[in-house]
């Protein structure tokens, strides 16, 4: 299998450091959230969620360095992934997208759900202030896949 090199990801700092930055702020937001509710779940959610998407994600999408210009340990590819991309060289579209839907539903659904039963138990201004910072790096990150896949 021969790969052009016009076909390998190229590991600019910029996408590392910004895409492992949104992931980073995604999952404190969402740990933030439970641990309001509980502070064990709320440790059990960063440990469980950093564990999930830095390294089974990482490492599914990190079969080859194949297809990076220079090795980044999946880095790259998580990077490319949390900002939007449907094409990760070296891996089928479909299992890209289970990918990103597993990525949303564990870093938006888990903590959405948490947050708005809290709220609707008890008003607290700032879990509305979480859900609404969750939801806002979820739409920013779901306006970059549309922006980069059209």
């Amino acid at each position: 299998m021969s790969v052009s090199d016009k076909e390998k990801i190229e590991a600019t700092k910029p996408l590392m450091l910004f895409g492992t930055l949104t992931l980073s702020v995604w999952v404190a937001l969402g740990s933030l959230s439970i641990w309001l509710i509980n502070p064990l779940f709320g440790w059990l959610f960063a440990g469980f969620s950093a564990f999930f998407i830095l390294i089974i994600i990482r490492r599914l999408l990190c079969n080859s360095c194949y297809y990076c210009k220079s090795c980044t340990k999946g880095f790259a590819k998580l990077s490319k992934l949390a900002l939007g991309s449907n094409h990760v060289p070296g891996i089928s579209k479909g299992s890209t997208g289970r990918m990103a839907v597993t990525m949303y539903v564990i870093l938006t659904g888990i903590p959405v759900a948490a947050l708005l039963n809290s709220v609707l138990n008890s008003f607290d201004t700032v879990k509305i202030l979480l859900l609404l910072a969750i939801l806002a790096v979820t739409a920013y990150t779901l306006i970059v896949r549309v922006r980069n896949n059209y």
